[in-house]
């Protein structure tokens, strides 16, 4: 009988320390996520900024060669602000998964403890329920 109580109380225990395990693992992922997408936000600004520094000295440098942008120049130009956009486009696609990532993997963390807390709470139940406590006459011995 005691030992079922004691296995009991200890299974109580584990649900407590697994809910409260969850409830933290919540905070941690909000605060991952957080960090995930202003740390992208800020790789973006700075793409952006290089982005326009090389499109505008490109510009300059043609310009003050004074030869007209058409044809190869032009053509460079172009080519070089479309693969600017791409990359930053890129750029964007990637930190929006990665934040996916991370809240998917963080919801699947916290299942799993609060799972876990909830087997504990049955199987200690269950534990105590075994143990005759709840019952007027003693536990047959077998």
């Amino acid at each position: 009988m005691w030992g079922e109580l004691i296995g009991g109380a200890g299974s109580l225990f584990s649900f407590g320390s697994s809910m409260s395990a969850a409830k933290k693992q919540k905070k941690i992922n909000a605060m991952n996520i957080k960090s995930l997408q202003e740390t992208n936000a800020e790789e973006q600004r700075r793409l952006q900024n290089e982005i326009i520094d090389s499109e505008s000295l490109m510009g300059a440098m043609s310009a003050a060669s004074g030869v007209q942008s058409t044809g190869s120049r032009a053509l460079t130009i172009a080519d070089t602000k479309k693969e600017n956009a791409a990359q930053l486009a890129w750029l964007k696609k990637s930190g929006e998964q990665q934040v996916k990532s991370a809240r998917m993997g963080g919801q699947l963390q916290v299942k799993q403890l609060q799972n876990q807390a909830i087997t504990s709470l049955f199987s200690g139940a269950g534990q105590i329920y075994s143990s005759g406590i709840f019952s007027g006459a003693p536990t047959p011995k077998g």
